[in-house]
């Protein structure tokens, strides 16, 4: 169960950098900025949200949006509290 739950978060962390790298990279992407900012609070909901972290540091993307200010960082510290909660509970 532990191996799943590693491997997921690799995956969905690849994923979320990989696309930023595609959407800085590339010109063939074509979406709304609004629409590719839900898909990183997304991402990061899912998990992903230290692949984002790290390729908008290492790309310099859009650090000063509100969602690289507000958004991610909230969801960071809500999935945080609850596995702290969840390691807390197991220990019991």
């Amino acid at each position: 169960m532990i191996s799943f739950i590693v491997g997921y978060f690799i995956c969905i962390n690849l994923i979320s950098y990989i696309f930023i790298w595609i959407n800085i990279r590339t010109t063939f992407i074509k979406i709304d900025k609004k629409w590719i900012d839900t898909i990183y609070l997304v991402f990061s909901i899912l998990g992903g949200f230290v692949g984002i972290m790290i390729a908008s540091e290492m790309f310099n993307y859009r650090k000063n949006e509100r969602i690289f200010k507000k958004w991610i960082p909230l969801v960071i510290f809500i999935e945080i509290c609850i596995i702290l909660y969840i390691i807390y509970k197991v220990k019991r």
